[in-house]
Parts: C-alpha cells; structure tokens; sequence
C-alpha cells in the first residue's frame, strides 16, 4: 500500500464520537460508519484486550462513554486497532479528555422539520428540548411524572445545578437519596427517572429560585461545617436540632450566623489577667 494510501486509510478510520441526548439515535449514526456486523459493547463493560484479531472492515462501537469507561481499554483500542471505532455518548462533558481528544466530534440530534417531512399530516409534535428554569417548573408542577422523566432525561439537566435549584422547594428528604448515593454512580437515566417521582409534582405555592450569592455564601458555609457545597439544602433540617446549631454557631463567623437567623456570635469576653509579682519588694 502506497504512503498516500496508508495515510487516506488512517485519516477515514480516525475513531469517532457521538453526543446527542437519549433518544437521538446515537446509535442508528453509528452504525452508518461501521459493517452490519460491529462488535458492540459499553464503555463500563469494555474488555477487548486482542484488537488485533478483529478484522478491520467490521468496525467497533462503544455505547456510553459518559458512564465509567474502561479508560485504558478504550485509549489502546483508539489507538491500536486501524478499523472505524465509534464512540456515543448522553453528553460531552463526563467523556474523559483523554479519550475526547483522540476522536473526532459528530453530534446527534432529532430535528422537529425532520419529524414533520415524515409525518406532514401528523400532530404537532410536542417539544422536550426545554430551558432549566422551564425543567424547574414544569418538574414542581406537572403531576405526570412519566413526562417530567422523559423530559429530564432528554434534556439531562446538569444535575448540580438542578437539584440546587429544586431544594428551596421540595423536602430535602425526597432529594437526599438521589442526591447523595445515585448521582454520577449509576446512570444518568436512572438519576432522573428517581428524581421524577420524587416528588408527586402538587405544588400550589410560589416557586423559590436560588439567589447566586447566597448559594456560594451557602456553599462556603457548608464546607466550613464539613458537608459538601452542593448539600446545602440539608441545613434547614440541620438547624432543627439544638446540638447542632451550637455546633455551627462555634465554627462560623457573625456575619455567617446572623445570615442563618442564629443570632449574632456571642464574643468571648477577654479575662483581666493577674500577673504575680516577683518583684523583690513585695518582701520589704
């Protein structure tokens, strides 16, 4: 094979990666790069170890970079094996960079012109793709959780940034769990299908939204009080217990504890101190 050859080959079968939200077909593009008979597996269960068996012409597709990929696996196969490698991925920003920066960036989208040249007579499609403050809303106030789900799995809120946003209104124990044990361990779908019927979506009183500067003032405390900043939402519960306040009133400052409603720190009064004189002319 020519140089010229070998370096058109090289540059057809750079590897590839896929980001689109759920339901956008990821995989139905990536099978348009490969054979009709892809060796296909997930990123957390990858454990090709001899690429070099597999022929060239069949391709690999690896499902689901975003969730606990086998780093090292994957980098050597992206490196050593010379077929078409495709990649998906829920989002860009959980694909470890080592592995991003080999590939070259495709995304996948379901476009709503696309939807009605197909079905020209059908309804109007109903549109998931939504702003977080709308995924706010619409999770505290729409009862059916079945479409609160699907829209939070489709537009995969940033899952920090959410859970903060919902905490001034929904009890922190409908969130802690989600929260604190499912959140970037198990999948994304699963993080969001528990946090839809978390909560039963009733909620008739005004919404409260997050202020960014308390937030990061609350954050500050939170880590002064050995929590992590994004469990603020825990301190309302916290405060209830009287161990606790006086714990937190000693390991924060006035202006923290009167933004808390704890009252201003009471200031430890300084002892007049007696020096005892041994000076030789207490004895005359």
């Amino acid at each position: 094979m020519s140089l010229i050859k070998t370096i058109k080959k090289h540059n057809d079968s750079k590897p590839i990666i896929i980001v689109g939200k759920p339901g956008s077909k990821k995989i139905d593009k990536a099978m348009s790069f490969v054979s009709d008979t892809p060796i296909v597996t997930y990123a957390n269960e990858y454990d090709i170890e001899d690429i070099w068996s597999i022929p060239l012409e069949r391709g690999i597709i690896i499902q689901e970079v975003n969730f606990k990929p086998k780093k090292d696996l994957i980098m050597r196969t992206l490196s050593g094996y010379n077929g078409q490698v495709v990649l998906t991925s829920d989002n860009q920003k959980d694909v470890p960079k080592p592995i991003f920066d080999m590939c070259m960036l495709k995304r996948s989208r379901v476009l709503r012109d696309e939807l009605k040249e197909k079905a020209p007579h059908a309804e109007e499609p109903v549109n998931y793709e939504i702003d977080i403050y709308s995924l706010v809303m619409d999770y505290l106030k729409n009862a059916d959780r079945d479409d609160v789900a699907t829209k939070l799995k489709l537009n995969a809120p940033p899952d920090v940034q959410f859970v903060s946003w919902l905490s001034p209104n929904v009890h922190p124990n409908k969130l802690s769990f989600a929260d604190c044990i499912v959140k970037r361990r198990w999948s994304n779908d699963y993080f969001y299908e528990l946090l839809a019927y978390a909560h039963d979506g009733r909620m008739y009183r005004k919404i409260q939204m997050p202020k960014r500067m308390k937030r990061n003032n609350l954050e500050k405390i939170c880590y002064k009080l050995g929590l992590k900043g994004t469990e603020r939402y825990l301190l309302a519960d916290l405060m209830k217990d009287e161990g606790f306040k006086a714990y937190m009133k000693n390991e924060l400052d006035g202006t923290e504890t009167r933004m808390l409603k704890l009252g201003a720190k009471t200031r430890k009064k300084k002892l007049d101190v007696t020096y005892a004189n041994n000076d030789l002319r207490r004895w005359i």
